[in-house]
């Protein structure tokens, strides 16, 4: 089972609803994850349990796992392309 991250700047009302639609998207598609959410503060020591990361703040950062823009989650635009991008990590395509 893969973990997936998705972090903001507190981890509170933007990831939350990032997070949700994600879970609710792979719950539908049967594909078995943990999503969870962190507030960038524990971003560095949270991405070491994780398998993907999901960012809705932009940084240049390497943890050294996929990381998948998480604004196409937000806004929709785009949302298609971000949930293939993110069912190919989970697949480790």
């Amino acid at each position: 089972m893969k973990t997936i991250i998705v972090a903001c700047g507190n981890g509170v009302a933007t990831s939350q609803l990032v997070a949700y639609k994600i879970s609710r998207r792979l719950k539908k598609l049967n594909i078995d994850a943990v999503v969870e959410v962190v507030n960038h503060r524990s971003l560095s020591t949270m991405v070491k349990k994780a398998d993907i990361y999901v960012e809705i703040m932009k940084s240049d950062i390497d943890y050294g796992i996929p990381k998948i823009d998480g604004i196409c989650f937000l806004t929709g635009e785009n949302e298609q392309e971000g949930f293939k991008k993110l069912i190919n990590c989970i697949k480790g395509e």
